[in-house]
């Protein structure tokens, strides 16, 4: 253990002494959040401007409306109109100037159920022009309803009826953006240290010096694992920091109706996935530095392993692949890696569960422990370790 220690410290003595790898382990990961936070959020505000943008007033008019129409007209935004020239606001409403033109009857009135008079309202419209076509739809659906009817529905004001979550839909699309975001500013961080770590001293040379000394083998192969352990924990600090940081102003832009509102403990959970499933990652990276004859051969073979992160993330959000997840059921946290992506998922959708967490934090630490000792034994083949 002593000699595992000591050449975990001597690899950090070297990565905390180079300004560049701190920047890295420390800023890397909360920039890349952060940033990409920030550019959804202006993304979201700028296409959210335009449509207001694009959105012209309505422009609508009416004609001999009695009193009791007032707050109904009102509230679809048709005024009163100037005159009484019909033929001219048809004209109107005919070249696009106005959206609509409605004409009441001078003796207007509301029969009883059954009568055989009824006045007739004349609506005008130009179903070429959307505000038009969407007005007029309005307006006879709110006049529909104010005829005698026999019974009525859905008229609780206070009520709710309708139960759909209208936030499900953007918290699904964010569960497949988020885990992409912090795994690979995680990842970016220790691929590059971890290739370093053992290919770049392979192809120094200063692997053999090491290998020569008096220092088991398997024990330099878990201090150098330790080291790059450690890296993950501080980037996975950084990357969650970022998420933490940046996601109030995410839900604003997006319009998310109850913001974000994550406890301590999703938090603390959202940051144990991140942890164990950077460790088997590292265990990972660590696997294909040592196999690899130098840095170059291990940094061209490590971004494989960001399709384990990227198509599982971007397919969560798709309804066809997300119903065939959720059929797996628990089996989804006892697959390394994809555990975590999962478990980030839930946070983000306020689903996670102590249970499934637990699991996901157990499988992660033990594969990252047999990727530790798979790394130990191959430092004792000397095809190897000699490249």
């Amino acid at each position: 253990m002593r000699d595992i220690i000591t050449v975990a410290k001597k690899e950090l003595r070297a990565f905390f002494s180079d300004k560049a790898i701190i920047i890295q382990m420390f800023l890397l990961p909360f920039a890349i959040v952060f940033g990409y936070a920030m550019l959804m959020s202006a993304t979201a505000s700028s296409q959210q401007e335009s449509a207001e943008q694009l959105e012209k007033p309505v422009v609508a008019y009416s004609i001999n409306a009695p009193e009791e129409f007032g707050s109904v007209l009102s509230e679809l935004k048709i005024t009163p109109a100037p005159d009484n020239d019909i033929e001219k606001y048809q004209k109107q409403v005919t070249d696009k100037e106005i959206d609509l033109l409605m004409v009441f009857p001078d003796d207007f009135a509301v029969a009883e159920p059954g009568s055989a008079q009824l006045s007739n309202i004349d609506i005008y419209y130009n179903s070429q022009k959307s505000n038009s076509m969407e007005l007029y739809s309005k307006a006879t659906f709110m006049f529909t309803t104010m005829q005698p009817r026999t019974f009525t529905f859905n008229e609780k004001p206070s009520e709710n009826y309708n139960l759909f979550d209208s936030d499900a839909m953007t918290r699904k699309l964010l569960g497949g953006i988020i885990p992409l975001m912090i795994f690979m500013a995680v990842y970016i961080v220790c691929m590059n240290l971890a290739a370093n770590s053992i290919a770049g001293d392979k192809e120094k040379g200063f692997l053999n010096t090491m290998l020569i000394t008096p220092v088991k083998r398997s024990s330099i192969a878990a201090g150098k694992s330790v080291s790059i352990l450690v890296v993950a924990i501080i980037a996975s600090c950084s990357a969650c920091i970022g998420m933490a940081v940046s996601m109030p102003q995410l839900s604003k832009a997006i319009e998310l109706t109850d913001g974000v509102k994550y406890s301590v403990t999703e938090y603390i959970i959202l940051f144990g996935a991140v942890v164990t499933g950077a460790f088997v990652l590292v265990a990972l990276l660590l696997i294909f530095s040592t196999l690899a004859k130098d840095v170059k051969q291990a940094t061209t073979f490590s971004p494989i392993l960001l399709f384990a992160i990227m198509i599982p993330s971007m397919l969560s959000s798709t309804e066809g692949f997300s119903e065939s997840v959720e059929r797996l059921g628990s089996t989804n946290y006892i697959i390394p890696v994809w555990n975590s992506v999962k478990m980030l998922q839930d946070v983000v959708r306020m689903e996670c569960t102590w249970s499934n967490a637990l699991i996901t934090f157990a499988v992660n630490i033990i594969a990252a422990a047999v990727g530790v000792f798979i790394v130990g034994k191959m430092f004792s083949s000397e095809k190897i370790v000699n490249g």
